[in-house]
């Protein structure tokens, strides 16, 4: 790849990543609610989701699941599901208590908080089904499958990664 096409490739990641969607504003909400440092867990659930949708992508499995229209609407209906009842859950806890009540947490209540908000990046980005076909769409501009090499994947993967890190921890600030 021309450094040309790698530095459009860098813009297009970053100008579609910085844009608010499901994730970013699950940033937002972990990033008010646990602070920014807690929120790294949720941007590696968040970080898992990508590179595993970029994988798919990349191994055709992204092209089928378009060509299906019955399992693209389902992955778009159950992320859905999943952002409607993370809102009404957020809704409802921010209503319950006025005041903030101190807990001492224990060495299970961390682990199952860092569980849950590592699953909770995760499924918003495995549910937003746009994942698969921004990278189905984006990946054979600037990669030849058939002939590309273990660098040149790499050369497309970690910058995706360190970009949406980036973003996602922008937004937790």
């Amino acid at each position: 790849m021309s450094t040309e096409a790698f530095f459009i490739y860098l813009t297009t990641v970053f100008i579609a990543t910085i844009i608010p969607g499901p994730s970013m504003i699950l940033a937002l909400n972990h990033g008010i609610s646990y602070g920014v440092k807690k929120t790294f867990i949720t941007s590696l659930g968040y970080l898992f989701a990508n590179l595993l949708m970029a994988i798919i992508s990349v191994a055709g499995l992204g092209a089928i699941i378009i060509a299906s229209g019955t399992t693209f609407q389902i992955i778009k209906w159950l992320g859905a599901g999943y952002l409607i009842y993370i809102g009404i859950k957020t809704w409802k806890s921010s209503l319950a208590s006025i005041e903030p009540i101190h807990v001492e947490p224990t060495k299970n209540h961390n682990k199952n908080i860092y569980i849950k908000m590592f699953s909770e990046g995760f499924l918003v980005a495995a549910g937003n089904p746009k994942g698969i076909l921004f990278f189905t769409a984006l990946f054979p501009q600037f990669i030849n499958i058939k002939t590309a090499t273990l660098f040149h994947f790499g050369l497309i993967f970690l910058p995706l990664a360190f970009i949406a890190f980036t973003c996602f921890m922008l937004y937790a600030a």
